[in-house]
């Protein structure tokens, strides 16, 4: 392909809605991918994750069942199939990403991707024969990689990629990081069965989740018998009788040892620089990846960086956004990222999802706020689906009304999100959410009564405050 307007290194969800979106402006673009297109969501994140995650959803389901008079009989597991199911939803779903950069002619290079300059790409094949291709702008796009902690013996702990291809069910797990990524995976253990432990540096697990919301995921995850240790920190690991592990953990000041079959390193992450040739280009880059501004640009003018490669917050729906910026000014359409209204959930059960501040930002920011509170357990939908551990928080600024940020924690949370971005991105207020009418019955209500409750107004709940 001659007079390329943009070489993407790397396929995954920046990486190819660049491409995709370039295409619809008309212009030539060549993506380089060295594995699959889709990245690490697609792959080996998010997509399979929440396919798990729908698995263990099932084994609910014979004992609520009992509760409307259906005999299911009891859940079985086979571990395998539920694996092989992951699997054929993520050939699925990479497989459409395939079509669509097709299907909008975009050009797909196998190989492994390095800046020769800022205008030119080798691609090294996998036979180990190398090419060049230049184009006016070069995107980078080439993700992050799972972290394993540094301490002895860490070369032994399980990334999260490797997690994804177990074959058998863990009888013990210890799971180093209480973040989104932690808490999935220690949600979909405990629920087949497995001992989970999970070792947080902080305080408390979900550091930077609205603090009330996580009390109410700490109720839940003990009902599951999650074990959680907080200002913990890994000391050594070390192989035991058995195949399993040996585990020095420093928790709340007190050292003791774990013995589990498998150890598995969650929530760090870093950014995929090496062998890309930033150096020849003179790319500058900082602790979380490479440095851009807003609209995807880097200190070196025509090469552009989206995705988790520049830093947090590493979500594929920021990628997705960060790759479309990147695209359209890449075609002379000017365009920026606005990080203020970010979504984020986490695969837990029950699911959280929020935008925005927490009430604890909020507040060393120096808001005077109102805020709104309703229970799922006063919700009629909730009870419907025996799913009434939750609620919806809407933190607003007290004199004009402003949201500054809306939480949730309950059933199809990740889908009600969806709602509560809009009214931030549209600079709505409680009042105007609360003047909506939602439909009946659905959880969804409960962002409604949250939004009348900012101003004590909640229609069906007793515990309103002013």
């Amino acid at each position: 392909m001659e007079d390329r307007d943009l070489i993407i290194i790397g396929g995954g969800p920046a990486g190819y809605v660049a491409a995709i979106r370039t295409r619809q402006l008309g212009g030539r673009v060549t993506l380089v991918e060295e594995d699959t297109v889709g990245g690490t969501c697609l792959n080996r994140g998010c997509i399979p994750m929440r396919a798990l995650v729908r698995g263990v959803e099932f084994l609910e389901i014979p004992r609520k069942a009992r509760d409307y008079g259906v005999n299911l009989g009891a859940a079985e597991v086979d571990f395998a199939k539920m694996m092989a199911r992951k699997d054929t939803v993520v050939r699925t779903v990479t497989g459409g990403v395939k079509l669509l950069l097709e299907g909008n002619g975009a050009e797909v290079i196998s190989g492994k991707g390095r800046l020769a300059s800022p205008s030119e790409v080798e691609v090294v094949s996998s036979d180990g024969s190398t090419s060049r291709i230049t184009a006016r702008k070069i995107l980078i796009a080439t993700g992050a990689r799972a972290k394993r902690p540094a301490v002895p013996g860490g070369d032994g702990v399980l990334t999260t990629d490797q997690a994804m291809e177990l074959t058998e069910i863990p009888r013990s797990l210890l799971i180093i990081g209480g973040g989104s990524i932690g808490l999935a995976f220690a949600t979909i253990f405990a629920k087949l069965g497995a001992e989970v432990t999970v070792a947080e540096t902080s305080a408390r697990i979900l550091h930077d989740v609205d603090g009330e919301i996580v009390s109410i995921l700490a109720r839940d995850l003990r009902k599951q018998k999650v074990q959680i240790l907080t200002e913990a920190s890994i000391t050594e690991i070390r192989d035991a009788e058995g195949g399993e592990k040996s585990v020095v953990v420093t928790a709340g000041g007190e050292e003791k040892t774990l013995i589990v079959q498998y150890v598995l390193a969650a929530d760090e992450r870093e950014a995929n620089l090496e062998g890309l040739g930033l150096d020849v280009a003179g790319i500058s880059t900082g602790s979380g990846g490479i440095e851009v501004n807003r609209r995807m640009e880097t200190n070196v003018a025509g090469v552009l960086a989206a995705g988790d490669v520049v830093g947090e917050p590493r979500l594929a729906h920021v990628a997705f956004s960060e790759g479309r910026v990147a695209a359209e000014n890449v075609m002379d359409k000017a365009s920026e990222m606005d990080y203020l209204v970010v979504p984020r959930c986490i695969n837990t059960f029950p699911e959280i999802a929020s935008v925005g501040l927490t009430e604890e930002e909020a507040a060393s920011q120096g808001y005077q706020t109102r805020i709104g509170r309703f229970p799922l357990a006063a919700v009629g939908m909730a009870t419907i689906l025996a799913e009434r551990s939750g609620a919806v928080k809407i933190i607003s600024e007290a004199e004009y009304g402003q949201i500054l940020g809306i939480h949730i924690i309950g059933p199809h949370a990740a889908e009600l999100i969806g709602e509560a971005t809009l009214a931030m991105k549209m600079e709505a207020t409680p009042k105007e959410i609360s003047a909506t009418i939602h439909t009946h019955p659905t959880i969804s209500e409960a962002l409604m009564e949250a939004a009348l409750d900012v101003t004590g107004e909640a229609l069906h709940s007793l515990s309103q405050d002013e």
